[in-house]
């Protein structure tokens, strides 16, 4: 590069320095603030700065600081609180569903604290209003068909319904800490019974002893018992670092545990008293187990008793066991007429959903419905939905798969 040339270019970069030192005083005087500061509040004007800071003026005029890339989409949106409707959210048939209702749903999801995407949210807000337009549906077809559900039909299946935990106590710590209530269980059941009657109504539930047979011999596999042992046992808690102190407290207990057990008091009875394990409140009956389901320490001992023998202390993790054995089993394969009752029921399920479905559908091509919530935008595609059962479904459990054994009950 020739003299000439390099005088050229450095005159060139000089010029430009002045003129990006003459903006930046402009914007001082105009703005009143350092120009760095605006680089910082707005990170699309810090490209118009880089210039600035590239040049490397012989005089020490301050550089232009570029404010740092932060990337656009580090973070999901968050949905921010729109604005409650108030009335009624949609109306079914000239029927108005109050917003009331629909916020009560989503504040269920939104009290949570979880950082919901405007997206999401949406789609949320949709299913909530999508099951409340569909029991609205629900109940005027029932109110048409004159169908009423017993007081006598809920209190049943309420009781039914507190089966399915081991202890009032579980059953209050549920009602709790589950946003539920008692009223509101007693009203699912209500609409369920409903709905159940409407459908039976239309003749698609029944299920005949052909299609039921059908059914057991394509799932025997599920109806065979497992060799097993059924025991109760009173537990006495002793951590595996227990201090010599604390290992003699355990053992004073099991002492009286021993002496009211020699006395002939009733295991259950002394089990209740004394037991602090789960299993305490039923008399720490842990029903049928097999192999595999206990500690190693608990199963071998178990496994090795005779009916209605109770075992001296036994050590695991989880503390000192006083073991009964109640009854043993071989393994059997279930008669169709021992599990005939369950099937009809398995079946009768499996077309409620379905029917459900369909009279929905039915329901809906005949209804007038509006909605005054916003559709939500297009949902981007992803590689495949995953199948889940249908609102309000109930945990399902195979045939023959009872509550999960444990050896710290």
């Amino acid at each position: 590069m020739s003299i000439a040339d390099r005088e050229m270019k450095m005159s060139i970069r000089s010029l430009l320095l002045t003129l990006t030192l003459t903006l930046m005083s402009l914007c001082l005087v105009a703005c009143g603030k350092p120009a760095e500061k605006s680089a910082e509040a707005d990170p699309a004007a810090a490209p118009a700065e880089t210039p600035a800071a590239e040049a490397k003026p012989t005089d020490k005029a301050p550089e232009a600081k570029p404010a740092e890339a932060k990337p656009a989409d580090a973070k999901p949106a968050e949905a921010k609180p729109a604005k409650r409707i108030e009335g009624s959210i949609a109306t079914v048939n000239d029927v108005a569903i109050d917003a009331k209702a629909f916020y009560a749903e989503l504040d269920k999801i939104t009290s949570r604290g979880a950082k919901i995407p405007p997206e999401r949210l949406a789609r949320i807000e949709q299913n909530i209003l999508k099951r409340l337009v569909e029991k609205e549906l629900v109940r005027q077809a029932v109110e048409k068909a004159g169908i009423k559900v017993e007081d006598a039909e809920i209190a049943a299946a309420y009781e039914e319904y507190k089966k399915r935990f081991q202890t009032e106590e579980q059953f209050q710590n549920y009602l709790k800490h589950g946003r539920v209530t008692e009223a509101s269980i007693r009203e699912r059941i209500t609409d369920k019974r409903s709905l159940e009657k409407l459908i039976e109504s239309r003749g698609n539930l029944a299920v005949d002893d052909k299609q039921g047979r059908e059914f057991y011999a394509k799932n025997e596999r599920f109806y065979v018992d497992k060799a097993g042992v059924r025991a109760s046992h009173i537990l006495i808690k002793l951590n595996e670092k227990a201090t010599p102190e604390q290992t003699k407290a355990a053992m004073e207990k099991v002492k009286k545990v021993q002496s009211e057990l020699e006395a002939k008091k009733e295991f259950a009875e002394v089990a209740k008293k004394y037991s602090e394990g789960p299993s305490a409140p039923k008399g720490g009956d842990l029903g049928f187990f097999g192999p595999g389901q206990m500690v190693k320490p608990f199963e071998e001992a178990a496994f090795k008793m005779k009916i209605g023998e109770v075992s001296a202390p036994v050590k695991t993790r989880f503390g000192l066991h006083i073991i009964k054995v109640v009854e043993k089993r071989e393994e059997r394969k279930k008669p169709y007429d021992e599990v005939k009752e369950q099937i009809v029921q398995t079946l009768k399920n499996k077309r409620f959903f379905q029917e459900r479905r369909k009279l929905l559908e039915d329901l809906r091509k005949t209804a007038k419905i509006d909605s005054k919530l916003p559709e939500p935008p297009p949902a981007a595609k992803t590689g495949g939905a995953r199948g889940g059962l249908p609102t309000g479904h109930p945990p399902v459990h195979g045939p023959g798969q009872g509550r999960g054994g444990g050896h710290g009950h």
